[in-house]
């Protein structure tokens, strides 16, 4: 039976590091940890189980974190489909921690990016629209519920066309240097606003070709 035992540690693992979700990962990684251990010490191989104890109790920390992360949370009713249709890569805790970060501005008559030069802020529009222009020709209108100065967060370059404001708009801002600190923090959440980004470009080109 012991010997049965490492054997069956070892495929829990290798099934962890098959899957897709990090929740999954780490609680096979806690019971294949567990099994292991239990094995080093039946067998008297005690700084194996010692140290398989402690990968486990590691894991089980971070078990706890996502499921507490991944609790449900209650959007307030303004957000819910803002979040359903831009923002569901995001769990709603990861999306309203990020959400708070930005500011909501009213503007007028401003300029948002200026081609040539790194914005110094990522927009969203929520409300009214913005038009985008190069050498002073403008190129197309975008409407509430696309980003600005996206491009340039991505990529680390200067942003390639003028975008102003069309009489009053709403928008969330949010400071450059801010999201590139949170890439560094939590690089996981900034991962998944990457992938509202990448979302969004999608769209603009699909509109675009209309």
């Amino acid at each position: 039976m012991q010997n049965y035992l490492v054997h069956v540690g070892y495929v829990v693992t290798l099934c962890a590091f098959l899957a897709r979700d990090i929740l999954h990962l780490r609680g096979l990684l806690v019971v294949a940890q567990t099994i292991v251990a239990i094995y080093a010490f039946m067998i008297g191989v005690q700084a194996i189980g010692a140290w398989n104890s402690l990968f486990a109790c590691i894991n089980i920390i971070w078990v706890v974190q996502i499921l507490r992360a991944r609790q449900a949370v209650q959007l307030p009713q303004d957000l819910r489909v803002l979040y359903a249709r831009h923002f569901a890569a995001m769990t709603p805790p990861e999306f309203l921690r990020w959400w708070k970060m930005g500011h909501r501005e009213s503007l007028r008559d401003r300029r948002l990016t200026w081609a040539g030069s790194m914005p110094e802020s990522l927009f969203f529009l929520l409300k009214g629209s913005v038009r985008v222009s190069r050498d002073g020709t403008p190129v197309t209108d975008l409407p509430a519920g696309y980003f600005v100065a996206e491009m340039s967060l991505i990529t680390g370059h200067p942003a390639n066309a003028d975008v102003d404001t069309i009489a009053d708009v709403d928008v969330m801002r949010w400071p450059t240097a801010d999201l590139r600190a949170l890439g560094v923090r939590n690089p996981m959440l900034w991962t998944k606003i990457q992938s509202a980004i990448g979302h969004d470009l999608v769209e603009k080109i699909r509109r675009s070709e209309h």
